[in-house]
């Protein structure tokens, strides 16, 4: 007697190996990704007053590469750096060349003001907090000369 096709379990295991070289390799893909969008992120630092001003466009059809930030974190030597919950969903830590920062690509709905607490762990354990203003170019313009204006 002469088959045609397969059987159901030479399927099943052709899907097992298939589901099991995915799980391998889908965590690598993820990691290349975010150090791809690493690479076109915005540097951006803190200010003395610990602020970030952040702008987004809220236009439906942004690019993957649009508002990509990377907020530079000056820590003390020799010591860990974390983030404290609550904070925005998105935001990771990154290392790079040797310097700490956030990764965040804040979207449309997170427009607004963000406190965000980074926690250093080292001989002594020490809080900063970090104000992030997310916004349209319109929207951050006025904020600055808001607060720049003499009261």
């Amino acid at each position: 007697m002469e088959r045609k096709g397969f059987t159901l379990l030479e399927l099943l295991v052709v899907m097992s190996i298939i589901l099991v070289l995915l799980s391998i390799s889908l965590p690598c893909l993820l990691r290349a990704k975010d150090s791809a969008l690493a690479l076109v992120a915005a540097e951006v630092a803190v200010n003395k007053e610990g602020k970030v001003f952040l702008e987004i466009n809220d236009r439906p059809n942004r690019r993957a590469t649009d508002n990509i930030y990377m907020i530079k974190i000056d820590r003390p030597p020799k010591c860990s750096i974390r983030l404290k919950r609550p904070y925005p969903s998105g935001m990771k830590l990154r290392k790079k060349d040797g310097e700490d920062y956030i990764l965040w690509r804040p979207k449309p709905q997170q427009i607004g003001t963000h406190q965000v607490t980074v926690v250093f762990n080292g001989r002594e354990t020490s809080e900063k907090e970090v104000t992030v203003y997310v916004g349209t170019h319109e929207v951050l313009e006025a904020l600055q000369k808001a607060k720049a204006a003499p009261r």
